[in-house]
């Protein structure tokens, strides 16, 4: 298939298709005439190759590397890496891939950035346990972020006790 000949559109049908072969999606994200946004959608697609994932993570282009942090075959040093891009929304996708590690979790819960913090809140994975662990470092600061809160309460492992703390302490968050 000649890619040089091929439209942006016809480029992001295949990119985003799961049935799009590995190693078309390989050439989508290695052709140097490819265009950012395509390169994010090979990203993103469940049936990129992990060698792709692994080029794709070192993208110039920041929001390749978030797709590649949330695409659910990236394998778990590749996330690792990722745990500690420069751009926030990477290691927010990181937190929010349900097949990031709990110790790269328990990083990113501490993480300055409230929205970080806020995307490990709603991985559906985690713990109950540990949920109460980031509500209590949370409720620590001077100044709780609100968003962190609000994610936090809205996680359904959260414990019920913690549920009514939470609506007790920042109710005027919740509506």
């Amino acid at each position: 298939m000649n890619l040089k000949n091929m439209s942006i559109r016809g480029q992001k049908d295949l990119a985003t298709n799961p049935n799009t072969p590995g190693d078309l999606l390989r050439k989508l994200a290695k052709n140097i005439n490819t265009s950012p946004d395509i390169r994010r959608e090979v990203a993103d697609n469940p049936n990129t190759p992990e060698d792709v994932l692994r080029y794709l993570a070192k993208d110039v282009y920041w929001f390749a590397r978030c797709n590649v942090a949330r695409n659910s075959n990236t394998p778990e040093d590749l996330l690792r890496k990722l745990a500690k891009d420069s751009e926030r929304t990477v290691k927010g996708n990181v937190a929010l891939n349900p097949n990031t590690p709990l110790d790269i979790l328990k990083i990113l819960a501490k993480d300055e950035n409230w929205a970080v913090r806020r995307d490990v809140a709603k991985n559906p994975e985690l713990s109950s346990s540990f949920l109460v662990m980031m509500f209590e470092y949370e409720k620590s600061f001077t100044e709780p972020d609100d968003q962190v809160i609000k994610a936090l309460y809205e996680n359904k492992k959260i414990p019920k006790v913690i549920k009514r703390v939470i609506e007790t302490l920042f109710r005027e968050w919740l509506k």
